[in-house]
């Protein structure tokens, strides 16, 4: 199938100017001192500042037609030597960088998607040895996107040659407010994919919050089909969106899926739920194969049914930071640990952003005698207890000024956002990409003290073709009236949003305004991240059957 290209983007990306840029490491302090303050941006190096960090390479994904930074940056994968970087808006497409030398991130190629839809936005992700591509299809301009295409929210394709991805399948969602996606891989059935969507963030019409389709078969012979739905308004009842009154004002709390992370064997989905928290849901069944009601479940205790929530006293859940001024974002499982990380993304920007580290164990026990017999043990898939939180400075909510703008004395901009936004995990260390909090580099050895090790703020360009965050102007229009540039009133800041991932033993992700980072992290348990290969956070099984986000580690 065709893919549309306007005239405006309709570029040459192979020859576009690469950036790279080398630093070495900075010095290393002698003692802990607390997660690093942000640095303002006027003061950052032009290489950046970093701690337990050696930047590699960066490649601004200049856009050829201003010679400028192309901006709004979406989120990322890798298929081999592919890294496939996602766009936010509907105006430019999906990139293709080949990363054969992590040296020299090169554009080789556009990913072809659906006219005028963000191709990318946040979920793009792919398993290499079936060649299978996933990538979503996201908002955009609603005025020129094609009937027919409104409600596809997922383009699958066929990677074979991942520089030349071919689409194979589009999928209908059944509603045009899809916002993350994850893939699931059958660890018994290594060709058995599942994918699960969810329609963040005012709530669907018919109360779905997220749905299950099977991609086995794809690319090769690819019939998505539907196979599971669930929603918490469907199944217990809860409004969707909640206004709450409070002392000096109100707040409204969107209560639906953020996002879902599956189990490895597939038997539970870890969701995170906006403004009401985290719990798990039931897929035994459905991971089994085994025939269950595909519909959500209407009651609190419905049996039979492919997806249902485990705990159905959800007042055992764990619940958001603060009081609706951060929603619960997404989970990522700690490998071969009983825990989880929970991120809890500020509306605003501050206060009360930061990840939360959840116990979701069911084998370990009370000390003899602690409990009466046969109660022995602690299930944290049913009652998930959080050990602790771990924030940064510009979070607290002592140090926020109005309106979640930052302190005026911290001297940042006021498009500063301090929120936690993604994160990959290894068994000792998590890697997060915090939005104008740059790269932070996390010790969880101890979950029940998490301390950072190491961080790197990039120096943001002076200018972006599309703006992104507070102080946009209205966007420059053609002669069809179609935005062409959207400058902004502020200096960009860092943006560091999409998921980080491994390839060959560096680090890797995607500053929506300056492009890609390519990281070699030098700090504690950096042998955790293997020297060869690719890992991929919070997508079971899509690397190594087995394993999350990547072997050795299950």
């Amino acid at each position: 199938m065709a893919a549309f290209v306007h005239p405006a983007h309709r570029t040459i990306w192979l020859l576009l100017p690469i950036a790279i840029l080398v630093a070495t490491a900075c010095s290393q302090p002698t003692a802990y001192n607390g997660p690093q303050p942000r640095t303002p941006v006027k003061d950052i190096p032009a290489s950046g500042q970093l701690k337990n960090f050696e930047l590699i390479a960066n490649n601004p994904l200049l856009d050829p037609k201003y010679n400028l930074p192309r901006g709004q940056n979406g989120g990322i994968t890798a298929i081999r030597d592919c890294l496939y970087v996602g766009s936010n808006i509907g105006y430019q497409p999906a990139l293709i960088v080949d990363m054969k030398d992590m040296t020299k991130p090169t554009v080789v190629g556009e990913v072809p998607g659906i006219a005028f839809k963000g191709m990318g936005v946040e979920a793009i992700e792919g398993v290499a040895d079936l060649n299978l591509l996933v990538v979503t299809a996201r908002g955009g301009d609603a005025k020129r996107i094609a009937t027919a295409d409104k409600n596809i929210g997922l383009v699958v394709y066929d990677a074979t040659d991942c520089r030349k991805p071919t689409i194979v399948a589009k999928v209908d969602v059944g509603s045009d407010l899809i916002h993350y996606m994850t893939l699931w891989r059958d660890p018994a059935k290594p060709d058995r994919v599942l994918v699960d969507v969810n329609y963040c963030c005012n709530g669907t019409a018919d109360g779905i919050d997220l749905r299950v389709f099977d991609l086995t078969g794809c690319p090769k012979s690819c019939s998505p089909k539907q196979v599971a739905e669930w929603g918490l308004r469907a199944q217990f009842g809860i409004p969707q969106r909640l206004e709450v009154a409070y002392e000096g004002g109100k707040i409204t709390k969107t209560t639906v899926t953020h996002d879902a992370t599956w189990s490895i064997d597939g038997t539970r989905l870890h969701v995170a739920q906006m403004h009401f928290g985290y719990f798990q849901l039931d897929s035994s069944a459905l991971a089994r194969g085994q025939s269950c009601n595909p519909k959500s479940p209407t009651t609190a205790v419905a049996t039979g049914y492919c997806l249902s929530v485990l705990n159905p006293d959800l007042s055992a859940r764990v619940q958001p930071y603060g009081i609706g001024a951060a929603h619960t974002h997404g989970i990522v499982k700690v490998p071969g640990r009983p825990y989880v990380a929970v991120q809890h993304e500020p509306s605003s920007g501050c206060p009360y952003g930061g990840i939360q580290m959840v116990y979701v164990g069911t084998t370990e026990t009370y000390a003899p005698g602690a409990i009466a017999p046969g109660q022995g043990q602690l299930r944290g898939d049913l009652f998930p207890k959080v050990v602790s939180e771990f924030g940064l400075p510009e979070d607290q909510v002592d140090r926020c000024g109005q309106n979640g703008d930052p302190d005026a004395a911290s001297g940042l901009n006021p498009n500063f956002n301090g929120g936690i936004h993604n994160l990959m995990a290894f068994p000792n260390v998590m890697f997060a990409t915090w939005y104008s909090g740059g790269l932070r580099a996390i010790d969880i050895t101890n979950p029940y003290m998490p301390f950072e090790l190491g961080y790197f703020f990039n120096k943001p360009p002076q200018e972006v073709r599309w703006c992104q965050g507070a102080g946009c102007k209205d966007a420059e229009v053609d002669g069809e009236g179609i935005p062409i540039r959207q400058q902004g009133t502020l200096p960009p800041e860092i943006i560091a949003r999409s998921y980080p991932i491994a390839m060959n033993g560096y680090l890797v992700y995607a500053d929506s305004n300056n492009g890609v980072y390519v990281l070699k992290y030098t700090g504690p348990h950096a042998s955790e991240i293997p020297k060869q290969g690719i890992c991929i956070a919070h997508n079971p099984s899509v690397v190594s059957v087995g394993y999350e986000p990547c072997a050795p580690y299950k």
